[in-house]
């Protein structure tokens, strides 16, 4: 599958725009290459994104909400012990966590995925999916004036959606908000349904080619799938072009909608 990306520059004229290679020549070059806002490695490229976690009373059925708890935590443990991630990659991811049911709620801020604490969700109520993507663009418009202020070159930022049924609120706005961004190249919006996810009002959210279906509830399978998918995006060549393709698991599917 392909994993859409894209680079933007360092503003010019920031005094923190030494190379990698020379900020770790001596300490006090280190400290220069850290930044305000948790941001570490000011002069490296960035990947953000923000979690957006179905958890209305429907993620009950069958322990969902226990699977995805468990999705977090190998999504930290990928991220921490695989070998192929060095130093400046686990600094460089930036998350950010929000649920949404009953209400919406930001669990983490944008953090570096290297200190990232998974939280223990609980779910019920319903799905304010609409109010979520708006408090989840408004965090990636923070994130970006921060990177803008310090000068740090980022990929454009994720907004990936995990739900098992469709939105309860009025989500009209929000939807199109995040398509402006997106038409803009200020955003990539993902969505990933579990169970009996509504496709066809998702598939009026985000773009068709970005809904997946996740079978047998393997959070697991996701998050390692998904941590990969960051760090490949952190890592590649900012002049290799838009996309990476990328090897999802077995129960990761496209879908397919007829209107």
């Amino acid at each position: 599958m392909g994993i859409f990306q894209r680079p933007f520059s360092q503003k010019k004229g920031n005094q923190s725009q030494a190379s990698a290679d020379d900020a770790a020549g001596s300490d006090a070059q280190v400290l220069d290459d850290i930044g305000t806002g948790g941001i570490q490695w000011v002069t490296e490229r960035h990947v953000a994104c923000v979690f957006l976690l179905d958890t209305s009373d429907s993620m009950n059925i069958n322990d969902a909400i226990g699977k995805l708890n468990a999705g977090l935590r190998t999504f930290k443990e990928q991220t921490i012990h695989d070998m192929r991630f060095d130093e400046h990659t686990k600094a460089c991811i930036d998350v950010a966590l929000i649920t949404f049911g009953p209400d919406v709620k930001v669990r983490m801020e944008f953090t570096p995925v290297s200190e990232m604490v998974p939280p223990v969700l609980t779910a019920s109520g319903k799905t304010p999916l609409g109010a979520a993507i708006e408090k989840a663009l408004d965090l990636i418009a923070d994130q970006k004036e921060r990177y803008n202020e310090l000068g740090t070159p980022y990929y454009r930022p994720w907004v990936f959606c995990i739900t098992d049924g469709a939105p309860t609120d009025d989500y009209g706005a929000a939807a199109a908000r995040l398509k402006r961004m997106e038409n803009e190249t200020k955003v990539l919006g993902y969505c990933v349904g579990v169970e009996n996810f509504d496709r066809r009002t998702m598939a009026g959210i985000f773009q068709q080619e970005r809904i997946f279906e996740l079978a047998n509830l393997n959070f697991p399978a996701l998050f390692e799938f998904v941590s990969s998918s960051l760090a490949t995006v952190r890592n590649s060549d900012p002049s290799g072009g838009r996309t990476v393709a990328l090897d999802a698991p077995k129960d990761l599917h496209t879908i397919n909608m007829s209107f």
